[in-house]
């Protein structure tokens, strides 16, 4: 067999095809000759376009305070990205081609930093771009706290943002932005502004048990205005739904009944506000837990010198507004518990009973009062989240999302054992039952008297 040795201009024709796939990314480029070939390599070689980076937010080392950083490579891809370190490092995300990134977090006050983009054209070659952000210190700073900071709560809790200083309406939007509530399972929520310095998000109706819910805040360089910013980097929280607790107080009928989990498993005599101080009406959480508090009336407006001032130590406490309201225990009124009300506007019950709601209760249980004639009142944390309707709370969303708006929800005490269409349904029954041997005892009585007479 004879084997023919290639030549070298066959050879050196092979490695210029070589070099074009190489250049312009795998396409074949015809050949025909060894003098053309020269000419076509080298026009594919001018004919890749060089890859440009484009900066947003900094301009000649100066960032743009509350601006993103945007990266944006033509002809080309990003491949790192890495701008500052520690406490001021900007993270950020890519897009699917790696052609654009852009920053998690605002550019802030006071940052001095150095930036080293990495990106590659075409044709591979790599490109390393250094550049420096520096920016002024801010006037003012404001910070934002985050509740409940995590362990397990109940399913009326709402997550808490609390800032220390004032945000305008025309900002509020802005703040919003840089607050995310994750839960798993998914669920629909929405903000609502207490005030200027405190919002709630919370779902249409009570949460169920067993939900994750992830917070995080992200307020670095958010301006609320006269060039006040957010703090730097990101907060978190996290927490978890735990059973469903639920105690509905009937203040006419002077009892709570205890729910968990939809099973009612304590029923328990309590004495409410009586008629100078009526408890108020409505689904309240749980605030905070005491195993004791010293109660001076003072604190709610009745001075020491009035004939109804106290100061009490009190144990196995449970509040439930910011007005002074607890379910606590109360021996001196344990002769009214069940059948009048005699409190200065707490939920009073036995020692024993007290000691046991309190060791129950957990952060954001719900404890609906009712049947009373006090309204509750939607400015305290006590009853400010789940008495007004989902349309009134959405309206307190600078910025709701389509979810939220089209959402709906029933009224949140329908979802409580004692209060579901069953349940109103059982009772209506149960009432009409007993209107039903109410009247035939009305019967039978006449009918009683009726033959007494006439025997008489």
């Amino acid at each position: 067999m004879r084997v023919t040795k290639p030549s070298s201009r066959s050879v050196l024709a092979a490695l210029a095809v070589a070099v074009v796939l190489a250049l312009v990314g795998g396409v074949i480029v015809a050949v025909s000759g060894g003098s053309k070939l020269h000419e076509e390599i080298a026009s594919a070689a001018h004919s890749i376009p060089a890859a440009s980076l484009e900066i947003a937010g900094v301009h000649h080392g100066k960032g743009d305070i509350s601006k993103h950083l945007r990266l944006h490579v033509t002809n080309g891809r990003l491949t790192t990205v890495k701008v500052g370190h520690g406490a001021t490092r900007l993270d950020g995300v890519f897009n699917q081609d790696r052609t654009k990134w852009h920053s998690d977090s605002r550019i802030a006050p006071s940052l001095d930093v150095q930036a080293a983009v990495q990106y590659v054209d075409l044709s591979h070659r790599t490109t390393v771009k250094h550049f420096g952000i520096h920016t002024k210190p801010a006037k003012q700073t404001y910070n934002d706290y985050l509740s409940p900071g995590g362990g397990v709560v109940g399913i009326g809790q709402p997550v808490v943002v609390t800032l220390d200083r004032w945000v305008p309406e025309k900002r509020r939007a802005a703040v919003q932005a840089g607050l995310t509530v994750t839960t798993k399972p998914n669920v629909v929520g929405a903000w609502h502004w207490m005030s200027g310095q405190t919002l709630h998000w919370r779902p249409p109706s009570y949460w169920k048990p067993g939900t994750k819910v992830r917070v995080a805040s992200n307020l670095q360089g958010v301006s609320i205005g006269h060039h006040t910013y957010g703090p730097v980097g990101v907060h978190r929280a996290k927490f978890k739904i735990g059973s469903a607790h639920v105690s509905e107080a009937d203040q006419a009928a002077h009892v709570m009944r205890v729910y968990n989990n939809g099973k009612l498993i304590r029923t328990m005599p309590i004495s409410t506000g009586r008629t100078q101080y009526p408890t108020m009406d409505g689904v309240h959480i749980a605030l905070d837990r005491r195993s004791v508090v010293v109660m001076d009336s003072a604190t709610v407006g009745i001075p020491k010198g009035d004939p109804d001032y106290y100061r009490e130590t009190v144990y196995w406490d449970v509040r439930i507004s910011n007005g002074g309201e607890f379910v606590h225990a109360a021996p001196w009124s344990v002769g009214s518990q069940g059948s009048s009300n005699v409190s200065h506007g707490c939920v009073n019950l036995s020692t024993t009973n007290a000691e046991w709601f309190y060791n129950w209760s957990r952060l954001g249980d719900i404890i609906d009062v009712y049947n009373g004639v006090r309204p509750p009142e939607l400015g305290d944390a006590g009853t400010s989240d789940w008495n007004m309707s989902w349309k009134d709370w959405v309206k307190g969303d600078a910025a709701p999302t389509k979810a939220a708006l089209h959402a709906h929800a029933r009224p949140a005490r329908t979802y409580e054992p004692g209060f579901t269409p069953h349940a109103k349904a059982k009772a209506k029954a149960k009432a009409k039952r007993a209107a039903q041997r109410a009247r035939h005892q009305r019967r039978m009585a006449k009918r009683h008297t009726s033959a007494h007479h006439h025997q008489g």
